[in-house]
């Protein structure tokens, strides 16, 4: 089975983590910056399950989407939260959502072989038990935040074979970025690697977790 992880990137200027797997073997994964080759990457692997780390369908205006409010019933009491989403935050000028866009873009089918994942839930429940603070943030030196991509990484590798090595040793700026990009990607694509073999919980039929022991 084949499984494409997608951290799709919140901007245009941006650049996105994919991924590809073939069961627990990481076949490729990079970086990618327009959103046509990022559909192109996944429509040449039509058989593939999907996970992508964006929401894929907006329909409220203002505060959260259901899918949040039902995920923070059960995250919040592990310190885990969610970004509102809705078409006054997320929409660009012309009222467009990137990830409905990249959506309208593919053949796989919300809900049937594409996912909105979170790559933040999925560590949670499979590797490190409560949130893994790798991400840029106020107060975390570049040392502490490369520590914490490694203990990602680590984990990764314990579940699946790497072809390839990735060092993280003289990375900074965009390239350290890129980098947590793509392990993001690599975790979306796990999830539903993960998911297929073992329990997970199905957020309004789009939104998938996996559920490790509590």
């Amino acid at each position: 089975m084949y499984y494409i992880g997608v951290d799709l990137a919140w901007g245009e200027n941006n650049y996105s983590g994919v991924c590809l797997l073939r069961d627990n073997k990481l076949l490729y994964c990079d970086v990618i910056k327009d959103l046509d080759d990022i559909a192109d990457f996944i429509n040449r692997h039509p058989e593939a399950k999907v996970g992508i780390d964006a929401p894929l369908l907006v329909k409220n205006i203002s505060g959260n989407r259901d899918v949040e409010v039902e995920f923070l019933k059960d995250y919040s009491k592990k310190k885990l939260g969610a970004y509102p989403v809705n078409r006054n935050l997320l929409s660009d000028k012309n009222g467009n959502i990137r990830g409905e866009l990249l959506k309208s873009m593919i053949t796989q089918k919300l809900g049937g072989d594409l996912f909105e994942v979170y790559p933040h839930a999925t560590i949670l429940e499979c590797f490190h038990s409560s949130v893994l603070p790798y991400k840029k943030k106020k107060g975390r030196s570049l040392e502490f935040i490369k520590q914490q991509l490694m203990t990602l990484l680590h984990y990764l590798q314990s579940e699946l074979e790497f072809g390839y090595e990735l060092n993280i040793n003289t990375l900074k700026g965009e390239k350290l970025k890129h980098f947590e990009d793509k392990l993001d990607a690599i975790v979306c694509a796990y999830t539903l690697y993960y998911c297929d073999r073992n329990p997970f919980k199905l957020y309004k039929d789009i939104f998938m977790v996996p559920k490790g022991a509590d």
